[in-house]
């Protein structure tokens, strides 16, 4: 036989130093599974072979080792399982990966070291380079994952922090040195992109294996707890099935079976099943290596534990709980097997104690029992406990459903529900609250029926019966097969045939014809067995109905071979009930539960009519008038018994061992709404009761809402971008009731000039629906490659008014297509300043260990560190941001010092980060604060140390302030500006900037990680103008060009402070590099946005060149300007403006300036060059300004440039540099000799293109009063 080769890895305790939270399960995963593997595989010519990798012990590169040196040992006959419990998540993709990432992020799984300095998180593209190296050799291979790795979502009670496997995002930069798979290995390992029709999210690489996840790629991956033991849900649910099956399941089998319990336990978590080869789903589990079990276990007396029989947890036997306890019927040891359960038991044995491979028993019924016997058992009844409920809430409601529960000496207990304190051991919750009894799940937020209004003893009685009724069809639900049944798992096989005759046994997800008719399909039964059975189907409705009409009488008796066809036949329709489907839910679930036995039952005992989830009306819990023809015999007949009486008393002559087994497949029937037409004869119309569309003039479509699941055909996972899907909610048409998602997304079909839509001409949306205070709507699509914002919606009239102002193309399955739909998803963002737990404005120690950042708040340790350094760094953000994205490159920028490159953290003795709230404050305000706060921790005028600023944007004027205006001059030692829009900014009052830089962030073009309430501040200025918004933010009016601030800043005295400024140009970047490209795609998509708010001036995205130059003239020390070669957003990420920052800081510590050199990327991340500065204490020393006709023409090498501007004494237009060179021809060059005529050319092109700038920098308006004006009449800045 086949080796088995296992890796097992699970992670509760990951490096204390990576920050990364602990789980609990993880551990206890891996070594159920290996305790399963070990008692259930078969060893005929084969070994198991298995390696476990936990906690510390598994490393990254462990973990890499294990695939190579060990499942790499499984050959063509062997079987290979890799098995994963622990952390998934998301990583910043290398921008040589972003052709394959439209979110700009790789999905990995966290080793225990993968967040230490140097290591890395095990990305989807290096796992799927793993499992084809292992899948060369042609073994049977299995992936399963117990993680998650996005998504986020409400977490109820029943959740704490590291209940869910997903941790944080790395916002590393991580090299491309650092992946084990190459860019170009890429295609041979996966496909380019993701599979439409697998969810899981991780990527399928070529070689064959089958993967089972636990979670779509928008879920996450919870952990669960059972008996006081942490475990992963989809781990625990799996294992169970495997444990309960007799023999080995098909792949679809034990997915289905699995992906049933996950759901019914655990609320948005949808199990994925996945395969290379789609024939490999219906092998047997690892092959067939799974030994079937023996239809008896073995009593036998041991001399330490006493009777036990050899069935433990690792067989199906479960656990005694609440009361209830597994018991078997003895036989004698010789006795035949097809004799069991037949004859009449010797007596019987009680489960006490459950342990892996063995179970404690204790004996009755036998007489003159002596340890030397031994006894075959069969199981005569398994435990039905009642299920736990958690009550929460008002302590009178709370108090009479307790009792209720409970019961008293007039009313008994219930038997299908009990209260337990602890939320983890509860399957239902119960919120008393607000005069109203609220049913739920603990770890969902969303109602499951409608509440029962009143606190007296018969509403809590009245929602008592609800709680058991849902308890009896949860039960019937997970009801699974005896651990000693001697019918095989696929005995009966039942088929789903769709009209098209094509056949299905897993799960179905079915829709309404375009006429508007429901799907038909038959139900088939086959007996593949020996034996004949006696088989029902029943019907689990999402309306916790139970119907078993399928068959007439509830059942029917197969012979060997023999078939059966439900309602003989005739067509069933799988429907969405028209009173529901009204209300807006367009998803319905029904769940086709078969149950198999060698004896006759009365399917017809378990039947239960629906609820109703929306008015709370109650058809009735009991079907009293079923024909009652069979006794109360073992777990099946006890559960049809609880169902008409409440005294569930053993029957003391019972002797029916219990043999069953079950399956099922689970129906989802779609209803789409109709579609209504926009047409200029339609200027407005109604999509559904209390939702109305304006339609703009010009544009034609057919229009419906939807819901997510329902848009997942063509879009896969990629509804929302990351930052939406974290930390935003969608907004509902209709609210998502039990399982119905709800209606968020609208359709647009049979599209017809979509460029009339337009900002003038905009396609609005009107629904009866208020948004919360504070609150506004982002409509965002994605078009098959980028996600685009698409308008704003705002809160007027108690109603909600979305506006959607441009439209993508089509798309169908993922592609760009005439004939494909636009889906518009819209997700709610509530703005808020940011929330910090202390008062703005505060400075503190930052500390960065591997791009980590922490802070030290207490301003009494704050000052003793202060008191203990010599030189000091401070960062200071700009607008709407935070200096955690700004502080991690004093790890990556590098400086210089006494010959030795070091990076900025080894420069300095300390780092001090300043943040403030940036929207309703004003500048000046900012920087008296900054001055407070530096004076109460040491460092006001004179202090003795050496002081550099690090500002960003907005932060920039912040600092300039201070120095100019409050004194900062004599406690600043220089200042570094990046981006700061000295002259003003055009931006926050265009529109289309505003878009353009959203959707820049949205699709991960910027590596600074902006907070949510950057969105809901950009939010805020595409409605301005819009009723009921108020006026714009006090610091972006000050921004303004024309705005009095700046008008001011522009003639304060000189500081006599070093500035050196750091001026990004996106025009600048080369054309082939991968930032390049997809900014140049997307830009073709915004229809040039990003170009209009600067007229074609040379800009950083949100600043022209221009204004980030625009410090005024004559001043001494001259500042040095620095032009590179990236965008407002990357300055502290971008290697070009690291590599700027990490030069001009090693300037400011050393004081030297020294002639510019060629400069490429790679040369700036290996070369530092040091511009000499000039020295504080010699305020008159100046530059001399650059000869034209003397210096080279600047070179561009490779895919950056980095520019240096001499004395800025006026501030001229863009430089423009001379023709880019190829890196052939770059190079330290000596003397040029050049000919005459390249001089006569030069001269020209001089003349031309200070002309030009001349023209383009002074349009015929007014200008700032003392701002340096463009041209060459006065001088002007030079770019080398």
């Amino acid at each position: 036989m086949a080796n088995i080769y296992t890796l097992l890895v699970g992670i509760n305790q990951y490096d204390p130093s990576s920050s990364v939270p602990h789980l609990q399960g993880c551990t206890n995963d891996v070594q159920a599974m290996q305790t399963y593997l070990e008692g259930r595989v078969g060893q005929e010519g084969g070994q198991l072979q298995v390696k476990t990798l936990l906690n510390e012990a598994a490393t990254r590169q462990a973990v890499i080792n294990g695939f190579r040196n060990h499942l790499g040992l499984a050959g063509p006959e062997d079987v290979a399982l890799f098995f994963y419990a622990g952390h998934g998540s998301q990583e910043q993709a290398p921008e040589e990966f972003w052709h394959l990432e439209p979110d700009r992020l790789n999905e990995t799984l966290v080793c225990y070291d993968s967040r230490c300095q140097g290591s890395w998180d095990l990305a989807d593209k290096e796992l799927a380079k793993l499992i084809a190296e292992v899948a060369a050799n042609n073994p049977h291979m299995v992936v399963i994952l117990d993680c998650c790795h996005s998504g986020s979502g409400t977490r109820g009670d029943a959740e704490a922090s590291e209940s869910v496997r997903r941790a944080p995002t790395d916002k590393r930069q991580r090299p491309i040195d650092s992946f084990i798979v190459t860019p170009e290995e890429i295609p041979a390992a996966a496909p380019v992109t993701r599979s439409l029709g697998a969810v899981s999210g991780w990527r399928i690489p070529q070689g064959r294996h089958v993967l089972l996840a636990a979670c779509q790629d928008i879920e996450e991956a919870k952990e669960y707890s059972s008996d006081g033991e942490h475990r992963g849900a989809f781990s625990y649910f799996l294992l169970e099935t495997l444990q309960k099956a007799n023999g080995s399941l098909t792949y679809r089998d034990l997915f289905k079976r699995t992906s049933a319990l996950v759901q019914s336990r655990v609320s948005a978590q949808a199990p994925q099943l996945e395969a290379s080869v789609p024939e490999d789903l219906d092998q047997p589990f690892l092959g067939g290596a799974i030994r079937p079990r023996s239809p008896h276990f073995l009593v036998s007396c041991h001399p330490q534990e006493g009777w036990i029989i050899d069935g433990g947890s690792i067989h199906g036997i479960p656990q005694p709980k609440g009361g209830e306890t597994t018991v078997f019927a003895l036989f004698l040891s010789d006795m035949a097997d097809s004799d069991l359960g037949h004859s009449t038991p010797l007596g019987t044995a009680t489960v006490m104690a459950v342990k892996p491979t063995f179970s404690r028993v204790e004996l009755s019924g036998i007489e003159s029992l002596s340890p030397e016997m031994g006894f075959k058992a069969v199981v005569k009844t398994l435990p039905l406990p009642p299920m736990g409920v958690h009550l929460l809430g008002d302590e009178a409601g709370v108090g009479l459903l307790r009792g209720a529960i409970m019961g008293s000496s007039f009313q008994p207990a219930s038997l299908y529900v009990r209260v337990v304190e602890d939320v983890a051991d509860a399957t239902f919750q119960v919120v008393a609250q607000d005069g109203e009894y609220r049913i739920k799940r603990p770890a969902d937020d969303r109602i499951l029926l409608e509440p029962v209004r009143g606190f007296d003893n018969g509403k809590a009685r009245e929602t008592l019966g609800l709680l058991e009724h849902l308890a009896r069809w949860t039960t019937t639900l997970e009801l699974q097969g005896s651990p000693t049944s001697r019918i095989a798992a696929n005995a009966i096989r039942m088929e789903v045939i769709l009209p098209d005759q094509s056949r299905h046994q897993s799960d179905l997800r079915l829709s309404y014809s375009a006429d508007n008719k429901a799907p038909k399909f038959q139900i088939k039964l086959t007996n593949t067995s020996s034996q004949r059975l006696y088989c029902t189907v029943l019907d689990l409705t999402e309306r916790f109905a139970i119907s078993a009409a399928l068959f007439e009488a509830g059942g029917v008796w197969l012979d060997p071979g023999q078939e059966a066809y439900a309602r003989q036949g005739e067509l069933v329709s799988a429907t969405v009930p028209k009173e529901l489907w009204e209300q807006g839910i367009t998803e319905f679930k029904d769940v086709l539960k078969l149950i198999v036995s060698p004896t006759a039952f009365d399917g017809r005992l378990l039947e239960q009519q629906k609820l109703n989830l929306f008015q709370g009306e109650l058809h009735g819990f009991y079907r009293e008038d079923v024909t009652r023809s069979m006794p109360p015999k073992g777990m099946l007949n006890r559960l049809m018994k609880r169902i008409q009486t409440r005294d569930i008393g053993d029957d003391e002559d019972e002797d029916t061992t219990d043999d069953w087994m079950t399956s099922q497949i689970t129906i989802t029937t779609v209803r789409p709404r109709e579609t209504v037409a926009l047409s200029a004869a339609a200027p407005q119309v109604t999509l559904m009761n209390g939702i109305t569309i304006q339609n703009p003039e010009g544009f034609s479509a057919q229009a419906r809402l939807t819901t997510v699941t329902q848009s997942t055909r063509d879009l896969g996972s990629h509804i929302l971008p990351p930052l939406l899907r974290d930390q935003t909610q969608a907004f509902q048409f209709t609210a998502s009731r039990a399982t119905d998602p709800g209606l968020s997304a609208l359709e647009l079909r049979d599209v017809k000039n979509s460029e009339a839509v337009t900002a003038a001409n905009p396609l609005k949306l009107v629904a009866d629906v208020a948004l919360e205070p504070d609150a506004m709507v982002l409509p965002v699509a994605f078009d098959g490659e980028f996600y685009l914002p698409l308008g704003h919606g705002i809160s007027k009239d108690n109603q909600t008014e979305i506006t959607i102002e441009h439209l993508p193309e089509p798309i169908s399955e993922g592609q760009r297509s005439l004939g494909g739909a636009i889906r518009i998803f819209f997700q709610k963002v509530v703005r808020q300043k940011l929330g910090l737990p202390f008062e703005y404005p505060f400075l503190r120690v930052a500390e960065v260990n591997n791009g980590e950042v922490t802070y030290i708040t207490d301003p009494a340790t704050v000052a003793s560190r202060v008191a203990q350094a010599q030189r000091i760094a401070l960062y200071i953000h700009g607008i709407i941001g935070d200096t955690e994205s700004m502080v991690p490159s004093i790890e990556t920028a590098i400086a210089a010092l006494a010959g030795e490159a070091k990076p900025l953290k080894d420069c300095y003795d300390l780092v001090l980060a300043f943040d403030y709230e940036s929207l309703n404050t004003s500048i000046e305000t900012h920087a008296q604060g900054l001055k407070q706060r530096l004076e109460s921790i040491g460092l006001g005028p004179n202090h003795g140390k050496t002081l550099h600023i690090i500002a960003h944007s907005m932060g920039g004027l912040v600092s300039r302030w201070f120095i100019e205006q409050e004194g900062g001059k004599e406690v600043v030692q220089h200042l570094i500006l990046l981006g700061t829009p000295s002259g003003g900014s055009p931006w926050p009052q265009t529109v289309a900037g505003i878009t353009t830089l959203l959707t820049m962030v949205l699709n991960g073009l910027s590596k600074v990680t902006f907070p949510i309430v950057f969105v809901s501040s950009a939010l805020k200025l595409l409605a301005k103008g819009v009723e009921s918004i108020e006026t714009i933010d006090v610091t972006l009016d000050q921004m303004d060009p024309n705005s009095d601030f700046i008008k001011q800043l522009a003639i304060t005295p000189d500081p006599g402070i070093p500035y050196t400024v750091i001026a990004g140009n996106i025009a600048l970047i080369p054309a082939d590099h991968p930032q390049g490209n997809l900014r140049q795609r997307l830009m073709e998509r915004m229809k040039g946005l990003m170009e209009l708010p600067f007229f074609g001036i040379p800009n950083d995205l949100a600043v022209t060149v221009e204004s980030i130059k625009a410090v005024p003239p004559g001043r001494q020390p001259a500042p040095v300007m620095v032009e590179v070669a990236c965008d407002h957003l990357v300055y502290f990420s971008d290697p070009v403006g690291v590599k700027a920052l990490g030069d001009m800081a090693q300037s400011a510590l050393t004081g030297t300036l020294s002639s510019p050199e060629l400069s490429t990327s790679e040369s700036l991340a290996s070369e530092p060059f040091s511009p000499e500065l000039p020295s504080p204490a010699s305020p008159s020393s100046g530059l001399p300004r650059p000869d034209p006709l003397q210096d080279e023409p600047s070179e561009v090498t490779g895919d950056a440039v980095f520019l240096i501007s001499g004395t800025p004494d006026i501030v001229g237009p863009d430089p423009v540099t001379a023709n880019p060179v190829t890196p052939a021809d770059s190079g330290p060059e000596t003397s040029p000799k050049n000919p005459l005529w390249w001089w006569i050319v030069a001269a020209v092109v001089f003349l031309v293109v200070g002309f030009v700038g001349l023209k383009v920098s002074n349009p015929p308006s007014e200008p700032v009063p003392n701002l340096p004006q463009s041209g060459l009449s006065s001088g002007g800045t030079w770019t080398l």
